[in-house]
């Protein structure tokens, strides 16, 4: 007995000079200088911390698409030319549901409308020219005795015949139906466009403004709901700040309950809500003082950092408490300490290196919110590992014995309930490996399955009053979301149609009728809620101001008539309306596209559809086909996104097999090490696959999040392997695993149910990526210890034998 306690002692003092632990000798000096200056340790951590505190009052938050997209894809850039050529903004939509007999069609819910309006119309962002509505739209009919049209509002309907006559006029218009006006009468929307330049901050509190100030007015049988996509990237980073409310403080429950178990102390709960805490500072501190804003992937960081901050601690507390057992007679901690440091320095050098680097994985991304996601992330991280290894030895070390020193052998018997669990392997150990490989081909098998799937409404969950209220006006109207087609024309000089006023491609009534077969054969999709294009504001325009003659609801036979119809849409609804639809040279025109839903997969069929529509129906006057607006921007979105995360994954792989490689100096140990985490990942994704669960902006960032944390489990097993090695143990797998398994099963359940609390989120992405992070890393623990341990365990044929010399790397 005496003996191995030598022996264990004598390896805990540090590595020999020819020790391939030697790269990683600094954490333990660094250890043992923190030990030996203890308060100038903690006193220099707190004023770290203290220096980073004030960049917190500098962050701001940003969750709109474009943010999602790099700054330099060609979406983001004819997006951008689009808006500003014909002047489009996103539109907040205010929708006035009625419940009255008549619908819409009553004094009380159109002087609402007309109030409303007025209302918005005078915020000073908005401006008058960016507001749509009954109270704004000209109809073909002007005050007497001038040329100044009409608004629908005004006068303001009263009585049952003005009521009825605006009606009819409404009826003649019908393109305003499913934008302005239900098709049943029983609802009206008023368009607020949201200036570009107008940032997070502004959009929310827009919102509010509007939201705020239409509230007055809802009341008898009308009901108002404020829906729209600003709407819906302010509400996102609303809950999920809501969310970290609620869920940062369980996580922190959740670590506080491992640690106890895991120390039975309170001094152990303490020392790790104290790293938590000062992590967080840090890492929003420094992130509010180098500028960067907390998009929707730096948002979940608390509640990541909380959970993966504290994985060496459960490793360092257990490994310390046994130690406490064996310096017993010592009457000090120190030992005990410097004896967890020796042990546990080179494990969560590694472990943290290898999790930091899966985060950085992420810097390969061209999205600015991801690698900041993933810079953050790894600053978090080795924030947590320099703390740990400075901060929580000077704290143990000079802990008062009473406090830190469990019953007699009061860690040595915790750990032995896994021999068993050793003995079936030992017994087992074929059958288990054939299992594993069994099961990871049969998860692979699920991988062709798997296909790219997301939307911008999924990011609310069904229950939720944003998403309601926008079924509601996707029932009412053509749809919330809108996809802007951009066609520009550069047909041959002489096909250019001039007039004494006017020249350019859209005044040759041919175009515009090849134009209007595009727009119809777009509406007759299933997916589409209406279409509004230049033929259809054109003809429209062409029978209002004809006298209403139905056979005039054409294009005109030649470009000057053609010219006088866009005068007169001009004269009518507006320059700035004409600019909406068609560009000042007549050679460019937008076609508007509204959705109900708009999901990637759909939508792909979507765009390839209206490419193949253009270039067959506008081939002759060469048509240049761009897409622009929210579904524009979120559909290169979703697979710019995806595909970093791919190579992220490709990344975090190379990175931890390099890392544990270059530090261990044994090719082996670095594929033991990586293979039941990657195996995990095969796991989940193929389980995605066959279960039809989509990858999505979210979930496709659980695979390099769960490689960097998973493979911990494997370098603290191999550790543990390779000292029972060194030392001449008889069965080193199942020293390891008594020795280091409990805290691998208490770190995986730790991170698992941290990012499990995810579920709880209002934000159905998050809980989603919550979900296969959990499962990943639980699946990463099993495979460690089942699989991994079955394949460090000798064969019985070889058991015997005579154990590795010290001087042989494991």
């Amino acid at each position: 007995m005496s003996a191995n306690r030598t022996s264990d002692r004598a390896e805990t003092l540090g590595p020999a000079p020819s020790d391939p632990e030697a790269p990683a000798r600094w954490a333990l000096s660094l250890g043992r200088l923190s030990v030996r200056r203890p308060r100038a340790t903690i006193l220099g951590a707190i004023l770290l911390v203290a220096l980073a505190a004030p960049g917190l009052l500098r962050l701001e938050l940003r969750t709109d698409g474009h943010a999602l997209v790099p700054a330099g894809d060609p979406v983001i850039l004819e997006d951008a030319e689009l808006r500003e050529r014909f002047g489009l903004r996103d539109p907040i939509v205010i929708l006035v549901e009625s419940r009255h007999a008549d619908g819409i069609f009553n004094p009380e819910t159109l002087a609402r409308v007309q109030a409303i309006t007025d209302a918005v119309s005078a915020l000073e962002t908005i401006g008058p020219t960016q507001v749509t509505s009954l109270a704004t739209e000209a109809r073909d009919k002007v005050f007497p005795g001038t040329l100044d049209f009409r608004p629908y509002l005004n006068p303001l309907p009263e009585t049952p015949e003005q009521l009825e006559e605006l009606r009819g006029d409404l009826d003649a218009a019908d393109i305003l139906y499913g934008t302005l006006v239900a098709r049943d009468g029983r609802a009206t929307s008023i368009l607020v466009g949201v200036p570009a330049a107008t940032g997070e901050a502004g959009r929310l509190g827009l919102y509010r403004q509007i939201r705020d100030l239409v509230a007055p007015f809802e009341g008898g049988t009308d009901r108002i709901l404020v829906v729209g996509a600003p709407v819906a990237e302010a509400l996102l980073g609303i809950h999920i700040l809501e969310d970290l409310v609620v869920l940062l403080p369980l996580s922190l429950l959740v670590i506080s309950l491992v640690i106890w178990s895991g120390c039975r102390r309170l001094w152990g709960v303490v020392l790790a809500l104290t790293e938590v805490g000062a992590c967080l500072v840090f890492t929003f501190g420094v992130m509010g003082w180098l500028g960067f804003p907390v998009y929707l992937t730096t948002a979940v960081l608390p509640v990541i950092l909380t959970t993966i901050g504290l994985a060496d601690e459960i490793h360092i507390f257990w490994h310390f408490q046994r130690a406490l057992d064996r310096c017993r007679e010592s009457g000090s901690s120190i030992p005990a300490v410097e004896e967890t440091l020796s042990a546990l320095g080179r494990p969560v050098v590694l472990s943290s290196l290898t999790t930091s680097l899966a985060f950085l994985s992420f810097l390969a991304s061209p999205i600015a919110p991801v690698w900041s996601f993933g810079l953050f992330a790894a600053l978090g991280t080795m924030f947590c590992m320099v703390w740990s290894l400075t901060v929580i030895p000077a704290s143990l070390a000079h802990l008062p014995q009473s406090l830190v020193r469990l019953p007699s052998s009061g860690g040595g018997v915790r750990g032995r309930w896994l021999l068993p669990v050793g003995a079936v392997l030992a017994r087992h150990r074929s059958g288990v490996m054939v299992a594993v490989v069994g099961a990871t081909l049969a998860f692979a098998a699920g991988l062709p399955r798997l296909v790219v799937q997301d939307s911008w409404i999924d990011g609310f969950a069904p229950e939720s009053a944003f998403r309601r209220a926008t079924v509601v006006a996707n029932e009412h109207l053509h749809g919330t979301h809108t996809l802007w087609a951009q066609l520009s024309f550069d047909p041959p000089v002489e096909r250019i149609p001039e007039t004494y006023r006017r020249q350019g491609p859209l005044l040759d009534p041919e175009l515009i009728e090849a134009i209007g077969r595009v727009e119809r054969a777009i509406a007759a999709r299933p997916d589409v809620g209406g279409v509004l294009g230049p033929h259809a504001h054109l003809t429209t325009v062409s029978y209002l101001w004809q006298g209403r003659r139905e056979e005039l609801r054409a294009i005109p036979e030649n470009p000057d008539r053609l010219e006088r119809v866009v005068t007169r849409f001009e004269q009518g609804r507006g320059i700035h309306r004409r600019r909406e639809v068609l560009d000042d040279a007549l050679a460019s025109t937008v076609i508007a596209v509204f959705l109900e839903e708009a999901n990637f997969r759909d939508t792909a069929d979507l765009l390839r559809f209206i490419t193949d529509l253009v270039a067959r129906e506008l081939e002759p006057w060469r048509p240049t086909l761009d897409f622009g607006g929210d579904v524009a921007v979120s559909q290169a979105m979703i697979p710019a996104i995806v595909k970093t995360q791919v190579v992220s994954l490709a990344l975090a792989i190379c990175g931890a097999f390099l890392v544990v490689w270059g530090l261990g100096r044994s090719l082996p140990m670095a594929l033991l090490a990586v293979a039941p985490t990657a195996c995990a990942v095969v796991w989940v994704l193929g389980a995605m696959g066959w279960l039809g669960i989509p990858l999505g902006v979210a979930t496709s960032m659980f695979c390099a999040i769960t490689l960097g944390i998973g493979v911990d489990y494997a370098i603290h097993l191999l550790g543990g392997f390779r000292r029972a090695r060194l030392t001449g143990r008889s069965e080193p797998a199942l020293h390891a695993l008594r020795e280091a398994g409990p805290a691998i099963l208490f770190d995986a359940l730790a991170i698992a149910a941290g990012f499990g609390l995810l579920l709880f989120s209002q934000v159905p992405a998050n809980a989603r990526l919550g979900l296969l992070v959990a499962a990943a890393l639980f699946a990463s623990c099993c495979l460690t210890l089942l699989g991994l341990g079955a394949l460090l365990i000798r064969p019985a044929a070889d058991r015997g034998r005579a154990t590795l010399a010290p001087g042989e790397v494991a």
